[in-house]
């Protein structure tokens, strides 16, 4: 039995106006009651015709259907709401009926477009992203020598193996005591981060330090990726350092989970790229995706979404429990496998807000006599943790404690953003504290991030959040802050002294469209983001003097509301990916737009040889 519901908006004065109509192949064997889904532009519940809304928690809405549905007959359902959302990604999704026998699914007719990239015929001009400084290629065609005899210490053998056959319809690498000599030289001294020297007597790469080696490994593998493809390739010499030290890539893995696997051959795109951060956003309202042996409700109530469960079903993932949770050593494979590729994991336990997860999975967090009344962005009125509670202060340093172990990276993210108006206001215990410290509530906020900081310190550890982390100022100049509204905040961060990660949204964030077109997947409340407004951004402008030196670098962004499948997510990721990269690097600065677009076409055919599902050029980049 399949059911089906064809959902639009219609013309309004104001705000918008949504009509569904669901339809039975052959009626339903018990009637359907209740009709659920998720919808990110909440409706006015006055404004419904058919039902009434039962519950909404976030983007997560319960109708009651006025009369029993059977089937027999289309069921049609009309509301209103504020805003004008026009986007096939904005209509509602993960949408289901509930009956007696239990919750049904329903198929929706409009989806959005995908159009994958294929591989298509290469010339014979290799390329290379981010563009080295130093780029150029000669007049000698060398052949595929199939076999390559690595000389030197500090290869990443593995990965060249790995990425190597991927590689559809060629012959893996052949790495043995035979072959042509590839040497991997350490010169200090050098002036440039890496060089590469390739001829007919071999390849030889110098680097100047660990980043540098890593780097010159980076290009290598591109080379032998289209060497590999067009079995010839002319020899060639490169020079190149970044102009960033920070190139970072950001994943939320909260709203829709990836498999490990998925994740570490992502590492590998990653590094082949020159990104060397890999911001891992493992909790939020919607799921905690790390285990604790304290608390080991985390891993069995925190990570999973439903019907009837505690946390409901959020972005489209619909009846069935949906989730999961990272073990321990999938979560060293993930960190061995990047610091393998020079990549630092950056893991964020996102707090005070956004934590509704853990406060579902710990009630022990929840004061109950607090009668704050507040409403958070994604429409919660229950996600923020109150720093005035001891035992606020207990689990969360615990948590800390046991994340130390996990990551041993230098960066701790402690999120910080969007903490809604009216947290707190009518807490006895906040208001006990306000009363003791003779300060106002609103305090906490940045309060309980100075005191986290304070004790990431202890552990050895570097706070990092993003720009509402400075709420009050009240966290030091080594704290790390990520510009992700716009540019404004990073560049007063910087000027305060705080090192600053540049992520605006207007450039940055690939859950953004790329453009307006209505089947053309993605949020565009920041606008739309396409691979030129990517690559044109410049972190460091309108930046002056000192303040330009705390502008570590860039990182992209994806966030999976509208993202639940590896597929969707390499759709958009690729190629936008590549211009920050660019970016990253400060190829921007000394190639034009259309060199880079031709680069970008090559590589787009080369990354689907490797199984990436880049969006196609077809439907506009």
């Amino acid at each position: 039995m399949t059911l089906t519901a064809h959902c639009a908006f219609l013309a309004a004065e104001s705000g918008y106006r949504l009509h569904m109509q669901l339809k039975a192949e052959a009626g339903l064997k018990t009637a359907a009651r209740q009709l659920c889904f998720s919808l990110a532009h909440p409706m006015n519940a006055q404004s419904l015709s058919g039902a009434e809304l039962k519950q909404r928690q976030g983007d997560w809405h319960c109708l009651q259907l006025e009369e029993a549905w059977e089937g027999q007959k289309p069921l049609s359902i009309e509301f209103c709401g504020a805003g004008k959302p026009y986007k096939l990604t904005d209509l509602p999704y993960g949408i289901y009926v509930v009956t007696e026998q239990g919750p049904q699914q329903v198929i929706a007719e409009r989806q959005p477009d995908r159009q994958f990239a294929e591989a298509t015929p290469l010339d014979r001009s290799p390329q290379l992203i981010p563009r080295p400084q130093q780029w150029e290629p000669g007049s000698e065609r060398l052949p595929w020598p199939g076999q390559f005899k690595l000389l030197g210490e500090g290869w990443q053998q593995n990965w060249l193996e790995r990425l190597s056959s991927r590689l559809s319809g060629t012959a893996p690498v052949n790495l043995g005591s035979e072959g042509l000599p590839c040497r991997l030289v350490h010169e200090p001294e050098l002036e440039t981060a890496c060089r590469l020297r390739l001829s007919e007597g071999g390849a030889e790469l110098s680097y100047r330090d660990s980043a540098g080696r890593q780097a010159v490994q980076a290009y290598w593998l591109q080379l032998l990726l289209q060497w590999q493809t067009l079995g010839s390739l002319p020899d060639c010499y490169l020079e190149a350092s970044p102009r960033f030290e920070y190139r970072g890539v950001h994943l939320d893995v909260v709203r829709h989970f990836f498999p490990t696997g998925t994740l570490v051959e992502w590492l590998d795109l990653f590094a082949l790229f020159q990104f060397n951060h890999f911001h891992w956003h493992l909790t939020d309202d919607d799921a905690w995706r790390v285990p604790s042996d304290a608390f080991p409700q985390l891993a069995e109530l925190a990570c999973w979404r439903g019907h009837d469960l505690p946390l409901p079903p959020q972005m489209g993932t619909g009846p069935a429990p949906y989730g999961g949770c990272y073990s321990k050593g999938e979560i060293s494979a993930v960190v061995e496998r990047a610091a393998e590729l020079g990549l630092t994991v950056i893991p964020e336990m996102d707090i005070p807000g956004h934590a509704r997860a853990l406060l579902k999975s710990l009630p022990e967090l929840v004061e109950a006599e607090d009668q704050s009344v507040y409403k958070s962005v994604q429409h919660y009125s229950d996600n923020t943790l109150n720093p005035a509670l001891e035992s606020t202060w207990s689990v969360i340093t615990t948590l800390i404690d046991e994340w130390c172990e996990l990551f041993p990276g230098e960066l701790f993210h402690l999120g910080s953003d969007e903490v809604p108006e009216g947290v707190w206001q009518q807490s006895p215990a906040a208001l006990t504290w306000a009363a003791e410290h003779q300060r106002p509530v609103s305090d906490l906020h940045g309060d309980f991030m100075a005191r986290l900081e304070h004790y990431l310190q202890q552990r050895g550890k570097v706070t990092m959040g993003w720009e509402e982390i400075r709420t009050g100022e009240a966290v030091s100049p080594a704290t790390w802050v990520l510009s992700w509204q716009g540019t404004q905040a990073g560049k007063n961060a910087a000027e305060a002294g705080h090192p600053v990660v540049m992520t605006p949204a207007q450039h940055c964030y690939l859950d953004l469209a790329i453009s307006t077109e209505e089947n053309d997947p993605g949020y565009y409340w920041a606008g739309t983001v396409n691979l030129k407004q990517a690559w044109e951004y410049q972190p460091i402008e309108g930046i002056a003097g000192t303040a330009r030196e705390h502008i570590k670098g860039i990182q992209a962004c994806l966030w999976t509301e509208l993202v639940s499948t590896r597929e969707e997510a390499e759709f958009m990721f690729f190629p936008r990916l590549l211009a920050l990269a660019e970016v990253g690097w400060g190829a921007n600065q000394y190639q034009t737009f259309d060199a880079f677009t031709d680069a970008s076409r090559h590589w787009m055919s080369l990354l689907a040889r490797l199984g990436v599902r880049g969006r196609d050029e077809t439907q506009g980049w």
